[in-house]
């Protein structure tokens, strides 16, 4: 044995890291255990999603970050710290709040959170703060960002057709759908860009880390590495429209866009990385000096000390689990005998049939479906309540649209907020223009949580969170009235008529609802 391997076994001793290690992968594989159920939802999403098949490495790539930090580790002496603790109990209750509103991502993310904090919670502050960034970095196992599709989707369409019109040839618009002389274009979630703004932000954060020591040059790479994804799919789109434009739709309008894109992305990462070199530091002697060296037996932290700390990590963790499952258990099973019909108003009529093809797309719900006129105008009604709810068949649900994919003659012109008078309270609730081959509907929804509205899902799902832990009514649905709009009728007019039916509808529909949910 050298002289130097000796040393460090002689330090690994006096800092507790011998009892210490061992007791941290014990806490790693119970926490596992008790939260298999997460991981395996994400392993899942990274299997079956090519967006987050990156997050396979996120973990190898931490525990080599680790390691290369070996040197300055093995002088710090582990310490449990009650500050990571508190942020492992915080956790736990992140977690409960997901795992009662069925939020995966927000379960995932309160178990990556707790493997970190876990860290922490065991090896103390110090131990915790100089290997931050690899912790850090696993927060991107997280199969995050689909939420910023939509917005990613239209700032493709707005870039692309701003740009297709700097070049001289003619648009025309509706939404996410825009036509030029030779053929028609759609921006579809492959275009959002999602893949290359989570691939670039993951590779920046891990070269800024790697290349740089001065935080202001780190922060900017990474700003860089999320400015210039979006800005780079902009592009990418713009390219690939001007192809097909010019070839007369023969080029760039099938799979093989899609590889140029990457090809594209490619050749921007590799530009980005190239400038990000020329501006990198100098490496730093991270060994430790002579006075790092020093250490206290009398200051180790022992056996008992490393067990201790690794039960408390457990109990505080584990003890979430339990406590949803008797919040399940006391949950009542109410049998419905489903939503009652609203009857006819003084002026409105009900119409048993359909006024037009498109109505609203919901999994597992409890749905109810109604039109009603009055002279020569048509509403629809469209309600679609979970009593209750699991993984799956829950309100907020990315299969729960407006529009049914399958609908190709239809297509959504434009979203916005307005606010409307529901039950004398001003509510705000999100308008949608939709266009079909035969009409055009003006809609409006909202959710309903318990007696409470809201048009936000984030704000839907804590109400729902809320109303669990306190075993309070959880009931919850979508409300959605649409109502034809052509020339004839003013935007004014058409809100008038719509506002008007459910002053007049709307306490009819909340008695069903009422009654359905059964007595609270």
């Amino acid at each position: 044995m050298t002289m130097a391997a000796k040393n460090n076994m002689d330090i690994s001793k006096q800092t507790g890291w011998r009892y210490f290690l061992p007791v941290v992968v014990i806490y790693l594989l119970l926490y596992t255990a008790l939260f298999y159920e997460t991981l395996g939802s994400m392993l899942s999403i990274w299997m079956r999603s090519e967006t987050f098949t990156h997050a396979f490495l996120i973990l190898p790539i931490s525990i080599w970050l680790v390691w290369e930090k070996r040197e300055h580790l093995q002088y710090e002496q582990p310490r449990p710290s009650w500050l990571g603790m508190t942020a492992l109990t915080g956790c736990g209750f992140i977690w409960l709040f997901g795992y009662l509103v069925d939020a995966l991502v927000v379960q995932q993310f309160a178990w990556v959170a707790a493997f970190i904090s876990g860290v922490w919670a065991i090896l103390g502050n110090r131990i915790a703060w100089a290997i931050a960034f690899p912790l850090a970095f696993l927060l991107f196992m997280i199969p995050f960002g689909e939420d910023l599709v939509p917005a990613m989707m239209e700032f493709t369409a707005d870039f692309t057709v701003a740009m297709v019109r700097l070049t001289g040839i003619p648009v025309y618009r509706e939404g996410l759908f825009f036509t030029l002389p030779s053929g028609n274009w759609s921006v579809v979630e492959a275009c959002s860009g999602i893949r290359y703004l989570i691939a670039s932000l993951t590779l920046g954060c891990l070269y800024s880390y790697l290349t740089y020591t001065s935080l202001k040059k780190r922060l900017i790479f990474i700003a860089f590495s999320i400015i210039v994804p979006i800005i780079a799919n902009g592009l990418r789109a713009y390219i690939i429209v001007m192809l097909g434009h010019v070839s007369d739709m023969t080029v760039a309008t099938g799979v093989d866009h899609l590889v140029y894109g990457w090809v594209f992305f490619g050749i921007v990462i590799f530009i980005l990385i190239m400038i990000g070199s020329r501006f990198r530091d100098e490496d730093i002697d991270n060994k430790p000096n002579s006075k790092q060296m020093v250490v206290q037996s009398k200051q180790t932290s022992g056996l008992k000390q490393a067990i201790q700390s690794c039960i408390v990590a457990i109990v505080l963790i584990g003890f979430w689990p339990v406590f949803a499952y008797e919040i399940e258990k006391q949950e009542v099973n109410q049998t419905t005998s489903g939503i009652e019909p609203v009857t006819a108003s003084e002026n409105w009529t009900v119409i048993e049939s359909r006024h037009w093809e498109w109505e609203p797309v919901s999994v597992g719900a409890d749905k109810l479906n109604q039109y009603f006129r009055k002279e020569d105008t048509n509403i629809g009604l469209y309600l679609q309540y979970y009593f209750t709810q699991e993984q799956g068949a829950e309100l907020i649900n990315w299969r729960n649209v407006l529009l049914d994919p399958d609908l190709d003659d239809w297509r959504i012109i434009h979203q916005q907020k307005v606010n409307i008078n529901i039950a004398s309270k001003q509510v705000n609730v999100d308008e949608t223009f939709i266009k079909g081959p035969d009409v055009q509907l003006l809609v409006w929804s909202w959710y309903r949580i318990g007696e409470y509205y809201t048009a936000n899902k984030y704000v839907a799902k804590l109400l729902e969170g809320v109303a669990k832990i306190s075993f309070s009514r959880s009931d919850a649905g979508k409300i959605i009235v649409a109502i034809p709009y052509d020339e004839k009728l003013k935007e004014t007019e058409r809100a008038a008529l719509l506002q008007n039916f459910i002053s007049e509808i709307m306490p009819d529909v909340e008695r069903s609802i009422d009654k359905a949910a059964g007595p609270q």
